[in-house]
């Protein structure tokens, strides 16, 4: 059941996010942003308008797998399948916009065992 006032619980949300209609409507934004980040998209866009040259990784566009709530879903749950308040991101853009640090590999400097000979 979608919830059309208030805010969600997480249990809502879950139950949201598992729907039918959710993996539908989901697959359909996809498919209207031709699975491309629109993050990304912008930064291009922004950069070609201002003559502004980019490097290395920020000169693409990435393949979108997440549609992101422009207002949060759990804040405004009646704008939860709206066209307009959806939007495709790939993952690193969808992190963030949620203000997620992306994991980078760290080496240790120790050694995983000693020698023994």
């Amino acid at each position: 059941m979608l919830l059309l006032y208030g805010k969600m619980t997480d249990r809502e949300a879950k139950h949201f996010y598992d729907s039918a209609v959710w993996k539908h409507k989901r697959l359909q934004i996809l498919t209207r942003d031709y699975y491309e980040c629109q993050d990304c998209r912008k930064r291009l866009n922004d950069a070609v308008a201002a003559g502004k040259a980019l490097n290395g990784k920020d000169r693409m566009i990435r393949r979108a797998e997440e549609v992101h709530h422009i207002q949060e879903r759990k804040e405004h749950p009646e704008l939860a399948l709206s066209d307009d308040n959806l939007v495709s991101l790939c993952i690193p853009c969808h992190n963030l916009r949620h203000g997620r640090a992306p994991k980078k590999f760290k080496r240790k400097n120790k050694l995983a065992s000693k020698e023994r000979w």
